[in-house]
């Protein structure tokens, strides 16, 4: 769950190329996530899919709100559009609100590369790079960098496959794989079923974990 905001002053290496080959999903396979904080719903994570000719439009919204006493103390929206093309991305457009902050990234494939600019200004990536929204499939864990589609430039990823393990979602239970994982902004285990589907997912950031229930 992009948003969190915190940094690890670390030093992350060149990007990897993920053994997982990147199948775009289709509008079949959109997801929709409850945002669980201590049991009470605080927001949602939605992801969906818009095929046209010869690319993918992949849609990612996110919206968080934790109040206290009637009183928000956290809020967080996030809104973003990639447009991939043979299994390559080629643009992102996102929006993103934190905290009250607004944040806007944009990026295009370049013969260099993936141009990004964000908050921090331009930087090129990796033509094969993944973004921070592309949780959606495992090939991302698999990358040592990716694009931060919230606030623009790259940012590392650690991760790790732990086991297969039977889950229960809103369609009943399923076979699903659990990875562990890092990042600079936030870190936890995500969940993919035998489809390389994202199921499920805990995060936490300071001490404190949030669940994503699987809703469709």
């Amino acid at each position: 769950m992009g948003g969190f905001a915190g940094a690890i002053g670390c030093v992350f290496p060149a990007a990897a190329h993920a053994a997982t080959s990147i199948v775009l999903p289709t509008a079949a396979a959109d997801r929709r996530f409850s945002v669980l904080y201590k049991g009470f719903r605080i927001g949602n994570h939605t992801i969906s899919y818009s095929p046209a000719t010869g690319e993918t439009r992949v849609s990612t919204e996110i919206h968080i709100e934790v109040k206290v006493a009637f009183v928000t103390a956290y809020a967080f929206s996030h809104r973003s559009e990639e447009i991939w093309r043979a299994g390559r991305l080629v643009s992102l457009n996102s929006d993103t609100v934190d905290k009250g902050e607004p944040l806007h990234v944009e990026g295009s494939a370049t013969p260099q590369g993936f141009r990004v600019v964000g908050k921090s200004g331009p930087y090129i990536a990796s033509a094969a790079t993944l973004t921070s929204n592309s949780i959606w499939t495992p090939a991302m864990l698999e990358q040592s960098t990716v694009v931060d589609a919230e606030r623009g430039g790259v940012i590392g990823v650690s991760a790790h496959k732990v086991a297969e393990e039977p889950i229960t979602v809103a369609a009943g239970q399923v076979q699903a794989t659990r990875y562990t994982f890092i990042t600079p902004y936030y870190a936890g285990s995500v969940w993919y079923d035998n489809s390389n589907l994202w199921v499920r997912a805990e995060f936490e950031r300071d001490g404190s974990k949030v669940e994503y229930q699987l809703d469709t």
